[in-house]
């Protein structure tokens, strides 16, 4: 480049010589946009965050002032070119704010659902400030980022709408910021259909390769990375082959063969080296166990034994590969962060746990790494690479013995949130582990003249063998990076020394007590401590909250006494069980085997009992609530065995809620089979009203206590978000669990004796014939020759065995694991962020791939399939992507609208037609009048002197009279953990139940909350007879309200129970503006208080009562959102509750939001909702399929949440876009609502 040449650089470290060229890449680059959209989402939250409240005279509303100075200063940035003079100077004498001085109509009443209803956007954590300058470019010896000094003041950032802060180790904000480039579809559940956005450019030279041409590259992607093969994946293959890049020539002569061998070679293999820049692939290594034979064998002494050829990939290539990829790194954290709340109604900030690298454990090895000594003579800035490590052996076939152990690892650098979403290919195969083989009894045969060694021996050589393939991944290499580093050149352009970490290892229990070499079940079962296998059951108290920390795990014991051991075993040639070994492990349940863990990371002060967290799938779902379900059906079945039969009954009755948050329960839940984790959750969830008035009068609380309990503590271990009062519950509830197991024992289950269920008796007889079969075919069975006769001569089946008795045991290990959960999301977050569930979940992928082996040698296939796949997603992200095709409703799936109604207007109804179809039904009763009310209260008065509230109802007209009908009602919401997310209301369905903000007063009781059953969703087109040439389309919701018949109440450990007005009240119906509703809520019916009408036989066809039950739950343990809601004041997205009043710690109560009127309306809930009316009968548009955005009202005069569309050009503008939004703004006759 000549020295006088201009160069141009984008944000994304591209330069260009050519403005042309720099003005066209900033249209399509991705990096750019979503650093321009976080601009103007932070523009635009400032407006409302650094306001000075001033007291509307009026209204008795706030206004805000914002000066540019304090824009500016908020942003850390320069400003955009300057707006005009006369505006920015502009500084009345009276102080008042922009507002105030812009020309605005008065007389309007602003929407009150905005006041009452805030419907905040949910946003990443906030990012730091812009760089005024630009990042240096790369040399050698750069140093953008120098250790902070451990006294300086830590660098905050401003806090948030959510009052959301973050707090970093260092002084200065971080070089590399990942929540700039979230956008709200990266933080939304809201499923969507985006174009492909990749913002790399394609090589000048074989962009394909190994590849000769696109056609054939896109055939080949499709077929290796198209997942399983379904209706979506033909449409695809019909994309592909139908595109008019597409020519057949291209593909006729592909050496497919070739290029498969190509991408799925390893350095090892022949033509592997190609890839050796980019990754090592799989390697394959033997490994090699020393086995003992004691001294009472035939050949006492240590032999090796090869037992097998382990295939795994070198960790510190796979972290490479990771740090190289460009599409990942934006969101990888290279420095971690605390996270604050400090919301209005708190005294002072509480800590927030989530993520990984928001954890005490992952700033305590970043404060230690920048603390240590650097390398000599470097001065590159130190960043924790975090690894997160899951194993666990599946069953790769449904049928058939095809098992795999393979070993995944996460980064904890990346947000859980995308690392439990199988698309994004986050979870590394690392190695696929083996057991001993078959043919290991030979080996052992040839030493003891056909004896063998024995269960205690051989279990010992898998203990020995799973060691020596952990010792085989922690090798040379990764333990010289654990300790000096790894310099990578990262996609910024700066150089870093990266220090790979390990924070955590998921697993089941047989095989945490693998890694924590560990006896299984012994006398002191649990990983983490020492607490006795008869001291179990105190969980909660204060003596076990003790014995937790006195009787912690520690390596330096265990390897004194394991030396001892081994060498017992290894020089003295004695037995792995004699005495003298056991006289030495037995009493701590050690066991003879020396651990990798400890001993490759143990200098460097890695704990590894630490390190395996707990498990809630299997521990809580699949453990202790499951155990305690089986023995509640075996009181029942003592009891009565027909309250089984009721249970069944009562569980196919429990209506669905959501996609897949409770499913339908199978017609004989009692028999608990083919259950999940999944489905055992649902059974926690919705067990109390089917378990209520089961169990005689006395022991009905003390079960439903229980129930109600552990649905409680589920909850809240399952949490993503956790804040320090949380924390505090979570807490007290574990205590308060330990406490109500033990009055269950004590209590109810000392009043039975109870025996096995029927499915316990035959999965007993199935076992015992597997061990007698097994037997028989190794020759040990007595009498084999007459069982094998009796075996094949019966006919009639065998008769049921007897029995036995059961007994409730809480000294287990799984019980005792509830108390480790407080102190394990304290130090590494949240739960969700390492369970065994996205483990489980990627268990899927070699199960797919499985399909395309030839099921022999189908290990080594299986590392070719995955290298393949891996490196066509590389190739594909060097492409620049054309967007995708659409098939998703871009309105219904847009997270920014709080509800989408479709536009379709073919479903309607004449009104007087439709009030004579149903004249004489109770809830039509007034229907006309009550539906004018309503509308008169949302509509905007269009002068001063004529309030709507004066206005008569003739004043309104409905458009050709008709009243148009909707199948859907889409409403989204920002969770707790500041998501979004979205329900759906189909009111000929049982998805049909809302909740909304009431008047704690309404009926006398205290909740938050009311509720409705939605019968009918509506949209009318109306018109004032003042202007009879414009409509305004009005939404509403028909419904029925439920009263409260009993507060939600956590000291008491009671639901709140509901029931239907009667059909004669007044208040039994009325309308709802859709954008009050909070969300969908889950209403159980009540069964121990039967049907109303038992006969079915309904009155209101509209209400559908003729199914209706006395009185109904709600059920506050659906999800994990709505247990929040009734935790109110803690959930950090519930921006509602965040009142000064509002107390955490006691039951809350809120402020007036919504109650039913005397007319049955919704009071306080006028909302401007208007539209230009479509005047288009024949809409091709319907419910399932609605494109189309509802018109922006032209006059003027309000702006509402869901209308600011200002900055949501960030997506599609350029730079030079920001001046024009900021201008716009500040000129703009929109007026604002300053209190949102």
């Amino acid at each position: 480049m000549h020295p006088s040449a201009r160069s141009f650089k984008c944000t994304c470290t591209r330069e260009f010589t050519q403005e042309s060229a720099y003005t066209k890449h900033q249209r399509s680059c991705t990096k750019g946009k979503k650093r321009l959209f976080s601009a103007l989402s932070k523009a635009k939250d400032l407006l409302g965050s650094v306001k000075r409240p001033k007291l509307d005279a009026n209204g008795g509303r706030q206004v805000a002032h914002v000066s540019m100075e304090s824009l500016s200063t908020q942003l850390h940035r320069p400003l955009p070119p300057p707006l005009p003079s006369d505006l920015v100077n502009a500084r009345p004498n009276d102080d008042s704010s922009l507002a105030q001085r812009r020309t605005r109509r008065t007389g309007v009443r602003m929407p009150l659902r905005y006041r009452q209803l805030e419907d905040v956007l949910p946003q990443p954590p906030p990012s730091i400030p812009s760089r005024a300058a630009p990042l240096p470019e790369f040399t050698p010896s750069s140093n953008p980022t120098h250790a902070p000094s451990l006294h300086s003041t830590p660098f905050r950032t401003a806090r948030n709408v959510f009052g959301l802060i973050r707090q970093f180790f260092s002084s200065v904000p971080p070089t590399h910021d990942p929540e700039e480039a979230a956008t709200l579809e990266d933080i939304s559940s809201i499923p969507t259909v985006s174009p492909a956005d990749l913002d790399s450019v394609a090589e000048p030279q074989g962009p394909f390769h190994p590849y000769p041409n696109q056609s054939s590259f896109k055939l080949g992607n499709w077929y290796w990375n198209g997942g399983v093969k379904s209706q979506q994946s033909f449409k695809d293959l019909l994309d592909i082959v139908g595109s008019p890049d597409f020519d057949p020539g291209d593909v006729q002569h592909t050496p497919w063969d070739k290029i498969n061998s190509r991408l799925g070679a390893s350095v090892d293999d022949e033509g592997g080296d190609e890839w050796e820049d980019e990754d090592v692939g799989w390697r394959k290594t033997p490994v090699v166990i020393q086995v003992p034979f004691s001294r009472t064998t035939a050949q006492p002494d240590v032999r090796p034994y090869v037992a097998a050829d382990l295939y795994h990939r070198p960790l510190v290539s796979v972290i490479r590969e990771k740090l190289a990829n460009v599409h990942d790194d934006e969101h990888f954290h290279y420095e971690p962060y605390e996270l604050r709340w400090q919301p209005p109604h708190l005294p002072q900030e509480v800590n927030i746990q989530g993520e990984l690298y928001t954890s005490p454990a992952f700033m305590q090895a970043h404060r230690e790494l920048q603390s240590s000594p650097g390398e000599a003579g470097c001065d590159l800035p130190r960043v924790v690479a975090a690894l997160m490590f899951w194993s666990d052996a599946t069953q790769l076939t449904t049928f058939g013995n095809a098992k795999l152990w393979p070993v995944y690892m996460y980064f904890g650098n990346e947000s859980k949130y995308r690392r439990c979403r199988p698309s994004c290919h986050l979870g590394n195969h690392v190695a696929y582990f083996h057991k001993l083989p078959d043919s290991f009894k030979d080996f052992a045969g040839t030493y003891t003249e056909g004896k063998g060694i024995g269960r205690e021996c051989t279990t010992h050589c898998q203990r020995e063998l799973f060691q020596a393939q952990w010792r085989i991944l922690l090798d040379d290499e990764f333990l010289e990076a654990y300790k000096h580093g790894i310099v990578i050149l990262c996609c910024d352009g700066i150089v870093r020394r990266f220090y790979p970490r390990v924070f955590t290892y998921s697993a089941d229990y047989p095989e945490k007590v693998l890694v924590a070499t560990i006896r299984q079940l012994g006398g002191c079962p649990c990983s983490r401590c020492l607490t006795p296998m008869n001291m179990l059951h105190y969980l909660g108290t204060s003596g076990d909250r003790q014995q937790r920390t006195s009787l912690a795990r520690s390596d330096s014991s265990r390897s004194r006494l394991v030396a001892t051991a081994r060498d017992f075993i290894y020089t003295n040639n004695l037995g792995v069980d004699s005495a003298a070994v056991e006289s030495i492990l037995k009493s701590d349940s050690w066991v003879p085997n020396n651990n990798a863990f400890s001993d490759s990371l143990g200098p460097f002060g890695f704990n590894i009992f630490i390190a395996l967290v707990v498990d809630l799938l299997h521990e809580v779902e699949l453990g202790v609530w499951r155990m305690l379900l089986i023995h509640l059906l075996r009181i029942l079945t003592t009891l009565n065995k027909d309250l089984i039969h009721e249970v069944d009954r009562r569980y196919r009755q429990v209506p669905p809620f959501g996609p897949a948050t409770i499913r339908r329960f199978s017609s004989n839940t009692s028999e608990l089979s083919n259950m999940a984790a999944r489905n055992f959750e649902d059974l926690l969830q919705c067990s109390i009203p089917v378990f209520d008035g089961l169990f005689p009068d006395a022991q009905n609380d003390i079960v439903i206590s229980l129930l109600f309990t552990m649905a409680h503590w589920h909850g809240l271990a399952k949490l993503r978000m956790h804040s320090d009062l949380t924390l505090k519950i979570l807490d007290d509830i574990t205590t308060d669990l330990g406490e109500r197991f033990r009055l269950f024992k004590d209590t109810v289950c000392a009043s039975y004796q109870t025996h096995e269920l029927d499915r316990e008796v035959d999965a007993r007889s199935r076992r015992q014939e597997r061990e007698a079969a097994k037997r028989a075919e190794n020759g040990k069975g007595k009498e084999k020759g007459k069982e094998k006769e009796k075996a094949s001569g019966r006919d009639a089946p065998r008769p049921r065995q007897p029995r036995r008795k059961k007994s409730f045991n809480i000294q287990t290990y799984k019980f005792h694991a509830l108390g480790d959960y407080v102190a394990s999301i304290r130090l590494f977050g949240t739960t969700d962020s390492y369970s065994t569930e996205p483990g489980e979940l990627e268990h899927r992928t070699p199960k797919g791939r499985y399909q395309r082996t030839d099921k022999r040698a189908f290990v080594h296939q299986l590392t070719r399939i995955e290298r393949r796949e891996a490196r066509l997603r590389r190739i594909k992200q060097r492409q620049s992507q054309q967007g995708s095709h659409i098939e998703a409703n871009a309105i219904a799936s847009d997270p920014q609208l709080h509800h989408h109604i479709g536009l379709s207007e073919k479903t309607y109804d004449e009104l007087g037609q439709y009030l004579r179809d149903h004249a004489g039904d109770p809830a039509a009763r007034d229907f006309l009048p009550r539906l004018k009310e309503h509308i008169l209260n949302r509509l905007e008065p269009e002068t001063t002197e004529s309030p709507a509230e004066t206005l008569p109802c003739s004043d309104i007209l409905f458009k050709r009279h008709r009243l148009y009908h909707h199948n859907l009602a889409r409403f989204n919401y920002t969770t707790y953990d500041v998501r979004r997310a979205q329900d759906v209301i189909n009111p000929r369905t049982q998805h049909c139940n809302i909740m909304l903000l009431k008047n704690r007063n309404d009926d006398g009781h205290g909740g938050e909350y009311c509720f409705a059953k939605v019968i009918g969703i509506h949209h009318v087109n109306v018109v004032r007879l003042t202007n009879v040439y414009e409509s305004r389309r009005i939404e509403f919701l028909f419904v029925r309200w439920y009263e409260t018949v009993q507060d939600h109440a956590w000291d008491t450990c009671t639901l709140g129970r509901v029931h239907f007005r009667p059909l004669a009240d007044q208040n039994a119906f009325g309308f709802v503006d859709p954008g009050v509703v909070l969300r969908a809520c889950h209403i159980i019916p009540a069964f121990s208080r039967h049907q109303r009408n038992p006969g079915e036989c309904g009155i209101s066809p509209l209400a559908g009562d003729k199914h209706d039950w006395l009185e109904y739950y709600v059920n506050s343990f659906v999800d994990r959102d709505t247990l929040m809601r009734f935790h109110y004041g803690l959930g950090v997205g519930h921006v509602y509750s965040h009142e000064e009043k509002a107390c955490p710690t006691t039951q809350m109560t809120a402020r007036t939001e919504i109650e039913p009127s005397d007319s049955g309306e919704t009071l306080r809930n006028s909302t401007y909702s208007r539209v230009s009316a479509n005047d288009n009968d024949d809409d091709d548009d319907d419910d399932d399929d609605d494109d189309e955005q509802d018109d922006d009202d032209d006059d003027g005069g309000y702006v509402g949440a869901e209308e600011l569309n200002f900055f949501d050009q960030g997506l599609d503008a350029s730079t030079e876009s920001l001046t024009q939004a900021l201008d716009e703004m500040f000129t703009s006759n929109h007026t604002f609502d300053y209190e949102n």
